[in-house]
This record gives C-alpha cells, sequence and structure tokens, in this order.
C-alpha cells in the first residue's frame, strides 16, 4: 500500500497488473458458471460457505502462522472484511444465480468500480479525473448495452436477484476502501487468508440454521472445489497485491472484464445464448479500462513481444502472491 491511503493520485497500473486484471475477471467470470450449479442443489448460504472454508483451509496452509498473527492484531477489521468482501456478496450472488442467468448474473459486478470510485471519493478524498469519469461511464454504458440484449423475464424474483446482485457490488465497493483505510499494512496472503477464514467463521452459524445442505452431485461437488480453490484461494492474494500497488477503483476495475468472461463461460459450457454484443461490448471494456486505469497504448509492433512478457511476469506475480 502506499504510505498515504488518502493520497488524490493512484499509481498506474502496470502491465503485469493488467494481465492479472484480466486473470481475475476470467475467473470470477468462471465463478457465476459454479454458482448455478451448486447453489440451486445446496442453497445460496452453503455454497458461499463451502467455497470461502475452502478457500480458507487452502490458504491458510500457504501462509502459515503469520497471516493468524495479522488477524489476532486486528481481529474486528478482519471480521469485517471477511464479511463485507467474501460473506455477504458470495451469498447474494449465490442468491441472484438462483433466478438469473450466469452471465446476467456476472454483468451487474460492472458496477463495483463505480461505487469503488464514489465510496473512495468519499471516504478516502481520491479526486477522479475526468479520464476516470469517462472511462467509468463508458464501462457502465457497455454493462447496459450487454444488459440490453439479455433475454430474462421481469419478474418479483428476477429484480429481487437484480437487486442482491447490485447489493454485492456495493459490499465489494466498502470493503475495498475499506481495507486501503485500515489494512494497508498487511501482507496480501495474509489479507486474503485472514478474511476468508472470517468468512467461513461467520457465514458457518447462519448456514447451520438454513438446515443441514443435501449431498452435492458430482458436478456441483467439482465446481464447490473449483470455484474454493481457483476463483477464491487464487484470486484474492492477487487482486490484493494489485490493490496494495494501485488503488481500489482500480482494482476493482477487473468486475468490468467480468461479464465478458461470464457470458463467455455461460455460453460455452451452459449454452447461454451469446450474442454479438459480447465483442462489441468487450471493446467497449477495454477502452473503459484504458481510461479508467490510464493505461498507455502499445504501437501494434509493440503488441507481440508485449504480449509474451506479460505471461511471464504474469505467472511470476501469481506465484509470488501465494507467498
Amino acid at each position: 500500500m502506499p504510505s498515504s491511503p488518502t493520497s488524490a493520485t493512484p499509481s498506474r497500473v502496470s502491465p503485469t497488473d493488467l494481465a492479472l486484471l484480466v486473470y481475475l475477471g476470467a475467473v470470477w467470470g468462471a465463478a457465476f458458471l459454479f454458482f448455478r450449479v451448486a447453489s440451486p442443489e445446496i442453497g445460496p448460504l452453503w455454497t458461499a460457505e463451502i467455497r470461502v472454508a475452502i478457500a480458507g483451509l487452502v490458504l491458510a496452509l500457504v501462509s502459515g502462522r503469520s497471516a493468524l498473527a495479522a488477524a489476532r492484531r486486528q481481529p474486528a477489521a478482519f471480521l469485517i472484511v471477511g464479511a463485507t468482501f467474501s460473506a455477504v456478496p458470495f451469498s447474494l450472488l449465490a442468491f441472484a444465480t438462483l433466478s438469473l442467468p450466469a452471465s446476467l448474473a456476472s454483468l451487474l459486478m460492472a458496477t463495483t468500480p463505480l461505487f469503488t470510485a464514489i465510496v473512495s471519493a468519499l471516504w478516502l478524498r481520491q479526486r477522479l479525473t475526468r479520464g476516470a469519469v469517462a472511462g467509468l461511464a463508458l464501462g457502465f454504458g457497455a454493462v447496459a448495452f450487454l444488459l440490453g440484449g439479455a433475454h430474462v423475464e421481469i419478474t418479483t424474483a428476477a429484480l429481487l436477484a437484480v437487486a442482491a446482485g447490485l447489493g454485492a457490488a456495493l459490499s465489494y465497493a466498502v470493503a475495498g476502501t475499506f481495507v486501503r483505510r485500515r489494512l494497508g499494512d498487511v501482507a496480501p496472503l495474509d489479507l486474503a487468508t485472514g478474511q476468508l477464514v472470517a468468512a467461513a467463521l461467520i457465514l458457518l452459524p447462519v448456514s447451520l440454521v438454513s438446515g443441514i445442505p443435501p449431498m452435492p452431485s458430482p458436478a456441483a461437488a467439482a465446481s464447490l472445489v473449483t470455484m474454493g480453490v481457483v476463483s477464491t484461494a487464487i484470486a484474492w492474494p492477487v487482486y490484493f497485491r494489485i490493490a496494495s500497488r494501485t488503488s481500489a477503483t482500480a482494482a476493482s476495475s477487473s468486475t468490468f472484464v467480468v461479464p465478458m468472461f461470464g457470458i463467455l463461460w455461460g455460453g460455452l459450457v451452459l449454452g447461454e445464448p451469446v450474442g454479438p454484443e459480447l465483442l462489441a461490448g468487450f471493446g467497449l471494456v477495454i477502452v473503459s479500462l484504458v481510461l479508467v486505469l490510464r493505461l498507455p497504448v502499445p504501437r501494434p509492433a509493440a503488441l507481440r513481444p508485449a504480449f509474451g512478457r506479460l505471461v511471464a511476469r504474469s505467472s511470476a506475480a501469481i506465484a509470488a502472491a501465494l507467498g
């Protein structure tokens, strides 16, 4: 984290961080597919609980005692982050996917950078540049464009699901800003481990009150394990490492990429309709990322070697994030 969490101008996003943001968009977009498979079988609460429990266990084995020591120093802060970054949004998203396609549910996550920018501006006093405002507006325009292509019957259940998805995005925004304010000195791996274990502890009694879940099918069990390990245990340290080097708004911009992959995975695996709006929306999202993250636009001749370097740097960064 920067020494001053209230600095007005966040640092630029490096090419490596950009590649990692795309990686997060891919694995978090896949999480909506896993939600769609597991949540109808065992319920939203148990889906969220098992996800964070698996991820917390995996990271606890990696981080050892350092995460426990960090959590002991600020237990209340870790509980708040565990609730707002995992327990609440994961439960809301699992509920949303009961009524919404994975592609549409993932679109709602693209509102996270807007909520984050607003919360950061009010809480951390971070000013938004004109380019960032234009990029946020364009990103939401892309989401609205994609949302207009979705074919969902407007029912009470659908409206509640949309509200749950937006509530999850707001929860992410509050959590990201809180982390920058209170836990900026905690190592990314320790922060990810502590908040996931805290989320598991918060969700367990609530899940037990909802009843004992049935035995999941092989497909649901595989979805839970993959979501817990790939979309959570590996992804969260990467996210916190990006957030420590940039800003809460920049790190949350990975959710602009989530809808693209959510639509892609939903179409390929679940057979959800994928129209030409995917390519057009993806192009708008790329432009919005360039504006929000203040990315330099490379010349075409530099793209091929740059891609190779991005792959190498991304692999090294993921390995470093996992300790």
